[in-house]
């Protein structure tokens, strides 16, 4: 396992999947990954394409920034965030993104690309990246609110905290 704990090295795992494909080439490297994160650098799906590194992002897609979302949820407006789950794009400050239809984005750059709403098909859709043979990505639709309320989100957090914190 590859990633950047306490660095607050938003997307790295796009490139760092790259090179554990590369020092690890017998082995399927995935990336699981959310989607602003992925935002940051989808160019490397195309350096995957041309280096026939057949990675596979997983990505999560909840449109949102959801770390960002919940602590200002709680900051803006705690009662109502602890008795609704959520509020309303227009009670955070600018946590909601918009759709990237990641799928579609890694197939005009030659990889195989594949959207998954439900949970059950994952497995399935996992199995067709492996047998197309180039790096690939899944869109993983994911429940914006039950996301934000993830029962390892405190332990996920607190691994992300600035140094000295």
């Amino acid at each position: 396992m590859v990633g950047t704990p306490k660095m607050g090295m938003l997307g790295a795992g796009v490139s760092q999947a790259l090179g554990a494909q590369v020092a690890f080439p017998g082995r399927q490297v995935y990336c699981v990954i959310g989607d602003g994160a992925m935002g940051f650098h989808p160019q490397e799906i195309e350096t995957a394409v041309r280096n026939r590194l057949p990675v596979i992002y997983l990505v999560l897609c909840d449109r949102q920034w959801g770390m960002v979302k919940i602590n200002q949820s709680f900051a803006l407006k705690p009662l109502k965030t602890l008795v609704f789950k959520t509020l309303g794009p227009d009670e955070t400050i600018n946590a909601d993104l918009g759709e990237i239809e990641f799928d579609l984005l890694a197939r005009s750059m030659g990889a195989y690309g594949e959207r998954v709403a439900d949970p059950m098909g994952l497995k399935a859709a996992i199995q067709r990246a492996i047998a197309s043979g180039k790096p690939a990505v899944i869109h993983v639709d994911v429940d914006p609110v039950k996301h934000l309320w993830a029962p390892e989100l405190k332990t996920f957090k607190e691994m992300h905290q600035e140094p000295g914190k």
